[in-house]
């Protein structure tokens, strides 16, 4: 009996773990990042970005991400603004083309929220950053069962400042409203 528990427990060694699912970021996503501007507001898109993502929504514990977006091709819809939020004072895109975030953990707050938590890369510094996530979307997608979704809505704070990008403050606001919504998908149902 005992040789049998034995090779049981073995048996079981032998097989590897389930891995959790890598997704792909599908182009709906959208970062945003808002910047209180001289009373106004501009809004900066980054629409190139790249990332990978293991994610599987029952073992928290083993998610991980890192996702890049593209510094020099920020977007403000003002071809002079552009320039400049590429500029050495601003993002330093020349110097510093991508801004990433790796993702540390991720903490349930309820069924459709979490806080996530990681550190961002920008201008060549890291430093903590946070997110508080909201569930917009999760199964197969209704146009195509085969594909399954997971959407999430990101809100979150950056302190440019912390990162060296002190131009123009305090006119330029310090603290900017980071947004990000994120759809992920995979093949294969759930």
């Amino acid at each position: 009996m005992l040789r049998l528990v034995a090779l049981a427990v073995l048996a079981l060694a032998l097989v590897p773990p389930v891995a959790a699912d890598t997704w792909r970021l599908d182009p709906e996503t959208e970062i945003i990042v808002e910047v209180p501007w001289f009373g106004g507001r501009a809004i900066m898109r980054f629409p190139r970005y790249a990332g990978t993502v293991v994610f599987d929504e029952n073992d928290l514990d083993r998610a991980a991400a890192r996702i890049a977006v593209s510094a020099r091709d920020v977007r403000t819809g003002f071809a002079p603004a552009d320039a400049l939020a590429r500029s050495p004072g601003y993002l330093a895109a020349t110097a510093h083309p991508e801004i990433t975030f790796t993702l540390d953990r991720i903490e349930q707050t309820s069924r459709t929220t979490a806080d996530i938590k990681g550190s961002i890369t920008f201008r060549g510094v890291t430093r903590p950053m946070d997110f508080a996530a909201t569930v917009f979307r999760y199964g197969p997608a209704a146009e195509n069962p085969g594909r399954f979704e997971a959407g999430f809505d990101l809100a979150g704070e950056i302190d440019r400042t912390a990162f060296g990008s002190i131009q123009d403050v305090p006119a330029v606001a310090a603290v900017l409203p980071v947004r990000i919504r994120l759809l992920m998908v995979r093949d294969g149902g759930s």
